[in-house]
């Protein structure tokens, strides 16, 4: 289920869905506007974020943002885009 190193939170693999959800996240929507929009349970919602939190060492959703921004999975106004790759689904773990 897990990718990479335990120790090191910047190493692990975010599924093709949990990087559909933490894009929602960034766009501050809660978890249940994030199942309607995806048309979802709202448990599952629950499930990644938790499981994102697990995967980055993040406390809650402002340190799992951080955290995205840090590594370059979300772009945000401008600020860190260059960083992020191109769609390339090979570095993400389903």
């Amino acid at each position: 289920m897990f990718s990479g190193d335990f120790t090191n939170p910047g190493q692990m693999s975010l599924s093709t869905r949990e990087m559909e959800i933490i894009g929602l996240v960034a766009d501050g929507l809660t978890n249940q506007e994030i199942a309607q929009k995806l048309t979802i349970s709202k448990r599952t919602v629950d499930n990644h974020v938790s499981n994102m939190f697990t995967k980055t060492g993040s406390k809650n959703r402002v340190a799992l943002l951080n955290w995205a921004m840090d590594h370059g999975k979300i772009c945000r106004d401008g600020f860190n885009c260059c960083s992020l790759p191109e769609d390339d689904d090979s570095s993400l773990n389903d």
